[in-house]
């Protein structure tokens, strides 16, 4: 248990090292990078039949996609924003649909998308280009 407790702080150090002094691009990665991961969580949860690991990770999933839509800035993305709001409120249709059902195969669908877009964001930082 002390062990898992020590894990966990240093998890959250680290969390708080990167997302301090981070651009606004920098921000967002990290979320990709944590809703890809909280859905990998999601996944292996549903085929372990881990209820109380699917329903920590879904919880954290579903709370990153609410903030990656709440970052989305319509007046300046137009469309992109508007095709990223649709995504993400399909993103978040499709993770509680699973929660409900416990198919572990909509949570892939879900983060194979997510992988697409995340990676897509990386892309854009890499040529300086910004977006929604």
């Amino acid at each position: 248990m002390l062990h898992r407790d020590a894990i966990k702080a240093y998890q959250e150090a680290e969390q708080d090292f990167l997302v301090e002094g981070a651009d606004q691009h920098s921000l967002v990665q990290i979320l990709y990078g944590e809703l890809l991961n909280a859905l990998d969580h999601t996944h292996d949860a549903l085929e372990r039949l881990d209820l109380q690991a699917k329903s920590a990770s879904m919880t954290k999933a579903l709370s990153i996609i609410h903030v990656l839509n709440s970052t989305l800035d319509f007046e300046k993305g137009g469309e992109v924003a508007a095709s990223l709001a649709q995504l993400y409120e399909w993103a978040r249709r499709k993770v509680i649909e699973a929660s409900r059902t416990n198919v572990a195969p909509i949570v892939k669908e879900v983060r194979r998308v997510i992988a697409e877009i995340a990676d897509a964001w990386d892309a854009i930082g890499r040529t300086g280009v910004r977006a929604a």
